[in-house]
């Protein structure tokens, strides 16, 4: 049995360093970063790759991917990274240097990843196992495409076409099978940026950037049934969680998650989560994470109490959290600082990383 060193009689300075030490340990170790108490944690970050956005965890492959657009102007680059679930090494690419990704959304019973490619304005099925592009979907002349969520019961995925500057959004309905868009679902509010399914149901919800309101859509009809404010400024992101049938929007110029009844409309809470509030992903332990773009951190949220559990420092921009369902890993994209139109990149050492959380 070993002694403990501090016991042996180290002088204070000494005891000091040790502590340091291991604090610092802590951040590169998962099992010392988690501590006796299971407090959240930042336990690894890793450079992967340049201009990365959204990402996903897949059962199928048993890794992560991120998209990695790339710097500006140059796509050389571009491709969708697979990493190692634990170390975050780069396992793998699916090279789209012709067409770069941005949004993700994935079907994991069928191992297809949907990918938004914003500067064509279409939206590519890849075959996750091996790499291939199956179908290249677009309707009318470079939509601004942005989210994609994956119906895997269903086998379909919406994709949301958020219209600006008084044009009307919409949503494309793709057909898993047929990898075909089968529907276009038309007279929507301005700036429709994000989705969220509500499959019992047969509903998308979806958060208006431009008007801070939530649409309901009805799927049966393909029409809009309800409209009633989001709780916030700059409403960019949802997520609906069938669970207490609520409904979680991130709000990006108040720096807000709201929680709203679905089944009525009002508001539940809003909840001051950090500058740039963006990205909002629910865990199945409850747990809500919501990335903060411009406070630089990612806040675990609980879903049930409706409080800030922790807010942890992981990039400069984090972008998306992904999940490990099984192990309730949590998984961020962090985008790097981007330099002045025609400047050189700018050297971000926090930047184009991606984390591990573990609560």
């Amino acid at each position: 049995m070993t002694t403990s060193p501090i016991r042996q009689g180290l002088s204070r300075r000494q005891a000091l360093g040790l502590f340091a030490g291991l604090l610092a340990a802590a951040k590169a170790s998962p099992a010392l970063a988690q501590g006796a108490a299971g407090t959240p944690a930042v336990v690894l970050s890793a450079k992967v790759g340049s201009g990365l956005y959204e990402i996903v965890f897949s059962r199928t492959t048993g890794l992560v991917h991120v998209a990695a657009a790339g710097t500006r102007g140059n796509s050389e680059n571009a491709g969708i990274l697979a990493l190692d679930p634990k170390t975050l090494a780069v396992r793998g690419t699916i090279d789209l240097s012709d067409e770069p990704a941005f949004g993700l959304g994935l079907n994991d019973r069928t191992g297809i990843l949907y990918t938004t490619n914003t500067r064509s304005g279409s939206v590519s099925a890849i075959d996750l196992k091996s790499g291939k592009t199956l179908a290249k979907l677009a309707k009318g002349e470079k939509a601004h495409v942005r989210q994609v969520v994956a119906d895997e019961e269903k086998n379909r995925a919406f994709v949301s076409v958020p219209g600006f500057r008084g044009e009307a959004s919409a949503v494309w309905v793709i057909d898993g099978a047929k990898n075909e868009i089968v529907q276009v679902i038309e007279g929507l509010s301005e700036g429709i940026s994000a989705l969220t399914l509500d499959a019992a149901n047969n509903r998308l919800f979806g958060a208006s950037l431009a008007t801070n309101e939530v649409v309901e859509i009805g799927l049966a009809d393909g029409k809009v049934a309800r409209r009633f404010p989001a709780g916030g400024e700059s409403s960019i992101n949802i997520a609906y969680q069938p669970r207490g049938n609520r409904l979680f929007v991130t709000n990006q110029k108040s720096g807000t998650l709201t929680v709203l009844d679905a089944a009525s409309g009002s508001l539940v809470k809003s909840i001051e989560t950090g500058a740039g509030a963006l990205g909002v992903t629910l865990a199945p332990n409850g747990t809500v994470y919501v990335t903060n773009r411009g406070a630089g951190t990612v806040s675990l949220v609980d879903g049930a109490k409706l409080e800030v559990i922790a807010s942890l420092a992981t990039g400069t921009h984090p972008n998306t959290v992904a999940i490990d369902r099984e192990t309730g890993t949590a998984y961020v994209s962090n985008k790097a600082r981007m330099a002045p139109r025609g400047q050189p990149p700018v050297e971000d050492p926090n930047g184009d990383t991606v984390s591990i959380i573990r609560a």
